[in-house]
């Protein structure tokens, strides 16, 4: 999780540089509001870790959900979309790594045999949540599309 909250940081300070205090409020907003979701549901479930096999990492605490997979399925798609928005040519690149870290993080998380299947579905689908109401806020405020414009004056409305 560490790395997610610098990533969340390093981007919020960015925003707040680039002149978009709304936008590293909406990153702030994440770095605060993601452990209390992921302490929040473990200490309700309170689901056991899986002893399945010896496992590679000792791990203490509730398994469900998956830390590792919210964080990572909260922060990296959102750091994608902002950068593929301000670099297009990169798009493709930058928001396939969006999706690929997160599965790999999570599909770790199994190999280790830390978490259960569900532990870590929960994890990515809480953060893909996250991320999308993220990014629906975000293009609310108008967020700079892919040519730097409000997104109102590049994205034709339905």
């Amino acid at each position: 999780m560490p790395v997610a909250t610098a990533l969340g940081l390093a981007a919020a300070l960015l925003e707040r540089v680039r002149g978009a205090p709304w936008a590293a409020r909406a990153w702030l907003l994440l770095i605060a509001t993601t452990p209390l979701l992921f302490a929040g549901i473990k200490a309700l479930v309170r689901r056991p870790r899986p002893e399945l096999w010896p496992r590679l990492l000792e791990h203490s605490g509730w398994a469900f959900p998956s830390g590792h997979a919210l964080f990572s399925a909260t922060f990296f798609p959102l750091a994608a979309w902002a950068l593929a928005r301000r670099f297009p040519r990169g798009a493709p690149f930058l928001l396939g790594l969006g999706v690929l870290l997160p599965l790999y993080i999570g599909f770790g998380r199994l190999y280790l045999g830390v978490h259960w299947p569900s532990d870590v579905l929960a994890g990515w689908a809480l953060g893909a949540l996250q991320g999308a109401l993220a990014v629906a806020w975000l293009r609310r405020r108008g967020y700079p599309s892919r040519t730097g414009a409000s997104s109102s004056q590049a994205e034709p409305s339905a």
